[in-house]
């Protein structure tokens, strides 16, 4: 690690606002990590860390390696043969049990951006006290904080990543070989995260050409420090190879997208984009343009310039990709980070030096932040502000009426219970095979059950790797949800009948968000398949 970075790390610890606002964030994340059970792709990552494997079909494997050891905690917990209050306070720990990687992830990114603003803008007074207040006050990175997805791992490393890149656009320090080796092990670590950290590695490129222009290219540690990352990624590149390049198809057809490109699909993903992440960072960002960088000799790039090289690039290609409806908003949270400690200099330049009109336009934003992240809380705690009434109430699979509203909250609430319930009716029924029909539903059922769980749409997912697909003859316990409900699969290619079971009201505060129907579909008459052969 940088030495000076070390020192900026120390001295951010050491200042009691500074650390105050990182245990604050902590303490909020703990007492959210109680409040609701794990959310789609939480549990999706969870069973990666169950089924350990050298990569996935979604992903590259780090994230389930890490999680590895909360996951068979977890499990340990869940199944344990308690009952009733006892069982389900067992299950809160294990939910929370699975939140304790993300939240480290955010301190850390938190702590990290700190130092990094005061790394590259040493002169500028209380420059990282103004990058955690913006970190703090973003809405995005909490749920990141709070939730883990491949997004949360790479919070700290992009900081990392470019802690040592800001020193080797030092001209003295471009031969230092240990600088050039730490960054190939930032860099191999991002590449083991998720395959959108190429924009940290042409970040790094990028701010280095500025600096150095391409003799950089023919420095031998530059090529070490590759050879590094390559080593690390081996993982990823060998599990692609053995299994047909599958994951790297999907996620390239992923970010294409299927849909005509729409400017209102841009603009909805720009106005998300600034609510999540807060229009302080733009604001400061422009406000530093025109501040010198840190007191370093024979820097050639400025601290602006170097920051934009890691957030233009991944933000330009992610809004254009959202015209398609092919990007989510947490992928853009490395490109914000990047651009975080020039927009902390720029708001704290404007907070020091500013009369009176401007102090108020900062402080109203960043009161508009905190509202809107105190919102969003409240309404994740209440489960929306939708209702289930009527015939929406108890309606049955594909017959939910056209008027009922969706309730993107009440996708938080129920689900263990619902597996449990699934596996109680299986044992009942000869144990029939868990399933769903769509991939999007199945990991909250497969974690909850403890049990294998089967994808009725035949598309190749990791489901399909795990456990493989239905077979003719198979009986299945399908489980389907009032907010993305399917009619009952039975037709010639699908199976001979299905039977509704039960039903399943899902409440919060007293009120019925969602509910559960439960099939019992017998003799799957697709035709014969599998999963690929991974031999």
């Amino acid at each position: 690690m940088p030495e000076d970075f070390s020192a900026q790390l120390a001295a951010v610890w050491r200042d009691r606002f500074c650390r105050r606002l990182i245990l604050l964030g902590m303490a909020l994340h703990l007492v959210l990590a109680f409040a609701f059970h794990l959310s789609p792709d939480e549990t999706h990552y969870a069973l990666y860390s169950v089924n350990p494997d050298w990569s996935y079909f979604d992903h590259p494997p780090l994230v389930g390696w890490l999680q590895w050891p909360f996951g068979q905690l977890a499990q340990a917990l869940a199944t344990g043969g308690v009952g009733g209050a006892a069982g389900q306070a067992m299950g809160t720990w294990a939910d929370a049990l699975m939140r304790i990687l993300p939240m480290l992830c955010w301190a850390l990114a938190a702590w990290f951006a700190a130092a990094l603003a005061g790394s590259l803008y040493p002169n500028v007074p209380q420059v990282s006290r103004a990058a955690l207040c913006l970190w703090l006050l973003a809405v995005m990175p909490h749920l990141l904080g709070l939730a883990l997805v491949p997004d949360s791992i790479l919070m700290p490393i992009i900081c990392l990543a470019m802690a040592v890149c800001w020193r080797l656009c030092e001209a003295a320090r471009l031969r230092n070989a240990p600088l050039w080796l730490a960054l190939g092990v930032v860099l191999g670590l991002a590449g083991l995260t998720k395959y959108t950290a190429i924009f940290i590695g042409l970040g790094c490129i990028l701010a280095l050409l500025l600096a150095h222009g391409p003799r950089v290219l023919a420095q031998p540690g530059a090529w070490m420090g590759a050879a590094v990352a390559a080593v690390l990624i081996s993982p990823v590149i060998g599990w692609n190879a053995a299994n047909s390049w599958i994951s790297l198809a999907y996620q390239t057809g992923h970010a294409a997208g299927n849909a005509d490109w729409r400017l209102v699909r841009v603009g909805g993903y720009v106005i998300v984009q600034l609510l999540g992440y807060g229009v302080l960072l733009l604001v400061g960002a422009w406000a530093a343009r025109r501040l010198a960088g840190g007191a370093a000799s024979g820097l050639k790039v400025g601290p602006l310039p170097f920051c934009l090289c890691f957030a233009l690039p991944p933000l330009v290609l992610m809004v254009y990709l959202s015209g398609r409806g092919s990007t989510l908003p947490h992928w853009s949270v490395t490109a914000w980070l990047g651009l975080l400690p020039a927009a902390a200099a720029g708001c704290a330049l404007l907070w020091q030096h500013s009369r009176q009109q401007p102090r108020r336009w900062l402080t109203a934003l960043g009161l508009f932040q905190a509202v809107c992240a105190t919102g969003l809380i409240m309404l994740m705690l209440r489960g929306g502000i939708q209702t289930e009434a009527g015939d929406e109430a108890k309606s049955r699979p594909g017959q939910v009426p056209a008027s009922a509203s969706f309730n993107p909250f009440a996708d938080l609430y129920g689900w263990d219970t619902a597996a449990i319930h699934a596996r109680e009716l299986a044992d009942k029924n000869g144990q029939p095979t868990l399933a769903v029909m769509n991939w999007t539903l199945a990991s909250r059922i497969a974690w909850y059950a403890h049990a294998p769980t089967k994808v009725v749409q035949r598309h190749l997912d990791q489901f399909g790797l795990w456990w493989g697909v239905l077979q003719p003859g198979e009986n299945a316990l399908v489980l389907d949800w009032s907010q993305m409900s399917f009619p009952p699969p039975v037709g010639p290619q699908e199976f001979e009948r299905c039977d509704l079971l039960d039903q399943q009201p899902v409440a919060r505060w007293g009120r019925q968000i969602a509910h559960f129907n439960f099939q019992l579909c017998r003799n799957w008459q697709g035709p014969k398949e599998r999963a690929i052969d991974r031999r």
